[in-house]
């Protein structure tokens, strides 16, 4: 049970959230990557993750996605495997000091041309060596045994299956037609113990979810068996007059305390805990949101956003263009901006405090703002965390609800410059 003033407390925090993020990312849309400047950030980085985006999928598309993604082209897609392949390995050959140990696929669906992305997949280990983790999205219509053994040949470690739903009738609510719950079902039988981690991703919160149904939602996904179940809020982009709307209950589910709160209750009596907010999982694994553990992360493909020491870049949204900047010049980042020190140390915070733990004195690496935030966090930590010595963690449902509204409000933000980019064509 979450109480009415955390709810409230949550959605107060989710607002600053999301209008702190927008202000930083209408920064970044704003300034133009300088092409000296990006080389230089990114021969100096010392990253640990890597992202790349596959913007291609299934028709029709998924209207409630945010994300960058277009109808799969064959011929497009082939031109665009061959700048992708580029762009990798640009950053990992230009990059000096790398320290990646995770590589993650998005979309869009990689799974869509499952050999081109296995030869991805082979040239990132060629380069990182064999013990990177390597994560895919999947659609569930993708994954046969075909697919699972090109797959592990190239040592993937974590297949993210986005079931959305395990409800026929939701699907199609969501706008989700391009896969069904039979497929899900097969899928996740085709895939269980052929990778370290097999993930599940289901939506909850959208217009017309009730209790009773999401709560019967998440028992049926937890139900399966996977190693981790996330649970994804829906997050629209934020709307252009963020207060008014939030007046109005704004992009939050009228019950959205309640669902989360039976959510979280299915995945503990099932033996799952929570790793961020989201994810629930039996051992720990890898996870969707790389950044928890890892500051700096380099972004190949399509719309990617990548973060090297407060440098933060966006990449190319048309494919068209994304493909000539590459070829000309083996990168495709087009907006670039240099975070703040309270910038630096507000992102670290969040990120630490959704992965659910946080010690204080971490912050002392960003100065005068890091010391200020340290004071500010100081002061409510003890009330919502467990831990001693400046360092919480964060177990309670509520203290898990005051961070799943922050990170939504963060994201909603984030699909706002997506809606921008797309938009823009930039």
């Amino acid at each position: 049970m979450i109480r009415p003033f955390i709810s409230r407390l949550a959605r107060l925090l989710g607002v600053v959230a999301t209008l702190r993020a927008s202000a930083f990312l209408r920064r970044l849309a704003e300034g133009a990557a300088d092409e000296a400047q990006h080389v230089e950030a990114v021969r100096s980085s010392g990253a640990c993750a890597l992202y790349v985006h596959m913007p291609f999928c299934h028709t029709p598309l998924c209207s409630f996605c945010c994300f960058v993604r277009y109808p799969y082209n064959k011929r497009l897609n082939a031109r665009y495997m061959v700048a992708a392949k580029k762009e990798v390995e640009w950053l990992l050959t230009s990059a000096e000091d790398l320290k990646i140990s995770s590589v993650y696929f998005g979309g869009g669906t990689p799974t869509i041309d499952v050999e081109g992305l296995a030869g991805l997949v082979d040239l990132v280990r060629g380069h990182l060596g064999g013990g990177v983790e390597v994560a895919v999205e999947a659609n569930p219509r993708d994954i046969d045994d075909k697919a699972v053994e090109a797959l592990r040949s190239v040592g993937v470690a974590r297949l993210s299956i986005g079931a959305q739903s395990l409800d026929g009738r939701r699907l199609v609510k969501l706008g989700r037609l391009n896969h069904t719950v039979a497929d899900t079902l097969r899928a996740v039988e085709t895939a269980r113990g052929k990778f370290k981690t097999v993930n599940l991703d289901i939506l909850w919160g959208a217009p017309g979810d009730d209790l009773k149904a999401v709560r019967e939602e998440a028992a049926r996904a937890l139900s399966l068996g996977v190693d981790q179940v996330t649970f994804y809020p829906l997050m629209p982009p934020a709307p252009p007059r963020l207060g008014e709307d939030i007046s109005r209950g704004g992009p939050w589910h009228p019950e959205e305390p309640s669902l989360y709160a039976a959510i979280l209750g299915e995945a503990l009596s099932r033996g799952y805990n929570p790793a961020t907010p989201w994810c629930m999982e039996k051992s720990k694994g890898l996870i969707d949101e790389y950044v928890v553990e890892c500051d700096d992360f380099l972004a190949a493909g399509v719309s990617g956003i990548g973060r090297l020491n407060g440098y933060v870049y966006l990449n190319a949204f048309n494919v068209e263009r994304y493909i000539k900047l590459v070829e000309r010049r083996g990168f495709s980042a087009v907006r670039a901006v240099r975070a703040s020190g309270l910038e630096n140390a507000l992102y670290y915070a969040s990120t630490r405090l959704f992965g659910l733990s946080l010690c204080l004195r971490d912050l002392e690496k960003f100065g005068g703002p890091g010391a200020l935030l340290s004071a500010a966090l100081g002061a409510a930590l003890p009330l919502i965390g467990e831990g001693a010595g400046g360092c919480y963690r964060l177990k309670t449902p509520e203290a898990l609800y005051l961070m799943h509204a922050a990170q939504k409000g963060i994201y909603m933000a984030v699909n706002s410059l997506r809606r921008w980019g797309i938009k823009a064509q930039v």
